[in-house]
């Protein structure tokens, strides 16, 4: 499953780590989540710093030979973490002149597969190459959408790009829906966002919205997923009916 949206601060990052988690406490569900934003949010939740790491910009370049030594624990049992790099930045431009660079991910991760129920992609607020190579390597994407003005704005421009990795690349990669995150029920804008969302997505949104929730933003300075740091969270909540929501769609 990848999560995107070509806009930043949508949640994205934080519905990654927290389905990850989520599909965890599910069915002795095992979950790879793979950080393919430059930014490094979702491996600086799990891990130090550190640009020498080996991380997802060696499988673009093809310079290990042995895929699953990227692989590092998370503070989740059953959840294991593909780390992001800085230099993930530099991808696009290197791999410009190369007509199955598109592909480079799908090619690599499949020796994961039987080793993993999920495979969760976080990806970057574009839609570049990075975006491209996970969503050419998934079964599912799903958006979020944050509940603010010009929440909506781009949502062509990324149905569009789902329909050529469709036509080109990926004949199998299905929209999973999309989700409203930061919603906050008794601001006029959030209830807008969320009916206006409706007539876009109909059946494909998501019921579970989820809330403004202080914990939410507080638990990736501990290192923490939502189900770990607040289990009694609002966050918490809304995070659980939504993994449930995902796997009704994915059975």
């Amino acid at each position: 499953m990848t999560i995107a949206n070509q806009k930043g601060g949508v949640g994205k990052t934080t519905t990654a780590i927290n389905l990850a988690a989520g599909l965890t406490l599910f069915d002795d569900n095992k979950v790879l989540l793979i950080d393919l934003d430059p930014q490094g949010n979702t491996t600086s939740t799990f891990l130090d710093i550190d640009d020498e790491r080996p991380s997802a910009f060696e499988l673009f370049l093809e310079e290990t030979e042995d895929p699953f030594e990227l692989i590092y624990p998370t503070t989740r049992e059953n959840m294991k973490l593909l780390p992001s790099s800085i230099k993930l930045a530099k991808v696009e431009r290197m791999l410009s002149q190369d007509q199955e660079a598109p592909l480079r991910i799908r090619d690599k991760i499949r020796s994961f597969l039987r080793h993993f129920d999920f495979i969760v992609f976080d990806t970057p607020p574009s839609l570049g190459l990075l975006t491209i190579n996970a969503l050419s390597a998934s079964d599912y994407v799903l958006m979020t959408i944050t509940a603010s003005p010009w929440a909506l704005d781009g949502v062509q421009d990324f149905l569009d790009t789902i329909d050529a990795v469709k036509e080109v690349f990926n004949p199998y990669l299905k929209i999973l829906g999309a989700v409203i995150t930061i919603f906050d029920s008794r601001t006029r804008i959030s209830k807008d966002v969320y009916d206006a969302a409706k007539e876009i997505f109909g059946d494909l949104l998501f019921n579970t919205t989820i809330s403004r929730n202080v914990r939410l933003e507080e638990s990736p300075a501990y290192k923490r997923d939502i189900f770990s740091y607040a289990p009694s969270s609002r966050g918490a909540f809304n995070y659980r009916s939504f993994v449930k929501e995902v796997l009704d769609r994915v059975s």
